[in-house]
């Protein structure tokens, strides 16, 4: 293992000193034509000119990925990303930018002028919410639960020992969290020719996982709903251009590598375990952070604060909301907020469900609301819509109906109780 670190360690070294010194660019060596070209099958044409424009030019010289992840990861402001590998830092410099305002970006990698070479490049991009640090991507060195997304372009197939590489990577990764890479993935038996050549592994070859590895490796770390999405299949000719000068006998093994390599896009989250409780006066920062980020108003919200009110808390976050103010013997369920990342775990669902039955146990009769845009999403609750002349009249004088929302927003009922009905 350590023989393959350093081979990968001594060829990216040499990749940033190219650029530095204006000799050319991360993987052109010698031969210009070898690698890097404009019709390399793997490196070429990741980035759109206007992603380039925006970046340092040393940054873009020293991509060695295979991808374009930030193009895929669904990046947020406000979110933490990390980037394993992140070599000349054109990732973290692209991340930065997407999740500003608010957001951070770290880039981690082993090799020293590789780093200086990011610093320098995130000094000329004038971007303040960058960090880069040295470390090795099966050691990471930040805390548990720290970051949102995990990203990285090509570079855990560099790594002799994926399965700690993807521990850490769900170690420091939030409840919650995604893992959204761009990596080298392979499809059936691969000539055994390849697999033993370390010069291939400082390539993105040699160590690619097959498909459905990768998956297993993924699960067997803890990480749900992964998935490859293939990006670029490798044809047989493409092959040779990557194979080439690397003492492999392409004439004898050119059937077996046609369609089995390909850059793929792999997807995975960590699952989270949510609390739903009352909430307490400290929460009310978070949720007001939380219903501005979601486009709802706070307007009126600290009258029935926090009584009115359940919260989700996942890893010692609010990371969702709920409220139903009373209004004589009718409620107003407002502040449904959830953040992004997870709006696809049903946890909305549970707060909704959760505030009904509290309603109901404090001896409300009916619920209503007001939306913008989820009338299609609250039925399956019971709510059903009705017009604004059938509001009671605590309801039409509370803040959201008189003032909050618009006077389009469509106004829902749900019966409580059986007289109700």
């Amino acid at each position: 293992m350590s023989t393959v670190k350093e081979v990968v360690k001594e060829k990216y070294g040499q990749a940033a000193l190219r650029v530095v010194s204006g000799t050319g660019n991360a993987c052109c060596g010698a031969s210009p034509s070898s690698c890097c070209s404009d019709s390399d099958p793997i490196t070429s044409k990741l980035y759109d000119e206007l992603q380039k424009s925006e970046l340092p030019e040393t940054a873009v010289l020293a991509s060695l990925g295979c991808g374009n992840p930030t193009a895929l990861a669904e990046l947020r402001a406000g979110e933490v990303v990390l980037d394993l590998g992140s070599g000349g830092g054109i990732d973290v410099l692209l991340s930065a930018k997407r999740v500003s305002p608010g957001g951070k970006a770290y880039g981690l990698d082993m090799t020293d002028e590789m780093l200086s070479l990011a610093r320098e490049n995130q000094k000329k991009s004038g971007l303040t919410n960058v960090d880069f640090l040295k470390g090795e991507i099966e050691s990471i060195p930040l805390p548990d639960n720290t970051v949102d997304v995990i990203i990285s372009n090509c570079v855990i197939n560099l790594s002799a020992d994926k399965d700690k590489v993807l521990r850490e990577a769900f170690r420091v990764l939030k409840p919650g969290g995604r893992f959204a890479v761009s990596d080298i993935v392979t499809r059936g038996q691969i000539p055994e020719q390849i697999r033993k050549n370390l010069l291939l592994w400082a390539g993105c070859v040699a160590g690619a996982l097959d498909e459905k590895d990768y998956l297993s490796k993924l699960a067997g770390a803890g990480f749900e709903r992964a998935s490859i999405e293939p990006t670029r299949v490798y044809q047989r000719e493409e092959a040779r251009s990557f194979l080439a000068g690397k003492g492999v006998d392409l004439d004898s093994i050119g059937p077996e590598i046609d369609g089995a390599f390909y850059s793929g896009f792999i997807r995975a989250s960590k699952p989270f375990a949510w609390t739903i409780r009352p909430a307490a006066p400290a929460d009310l920062n978070e949720i007001q952070t939380l219903l501005g980020s979601s486009g709802l108003p706070a307007d009126g919200l600290a009258d029935q604060f926090p009584a009115a009110y359940a919260v989700a808390v996942a890893g010692g976050q609010v990371v969702g909301v709920a409220g139903v103010e009373t209004h004589g013997a009718s409620g107003l369920l407002r502040s449904v907020a959830v953040k992004p990342a997870l709006r696809s775990a049903g946890l909305g669902a549970a707060l909704v469900r959760e505030r009904a039955e509290w309603a109901r146990a404090n001896g409300l009769d009916s619920a209503y609301l007001l939306t913008t845009s989820a009338a299609g999403y609250f039925p399956r609750f019971g709510f059903a819509p009705i017009s604004r002349e059938q509001a009671p009249e605590g309801i039409r004088g509370c803040v959201e109906f008189t003032s909050a929302c618009p006077s389009s927003a469509v106004l829902m009922r749900l019966p409580l109780t059986e007289a109700a009905r």
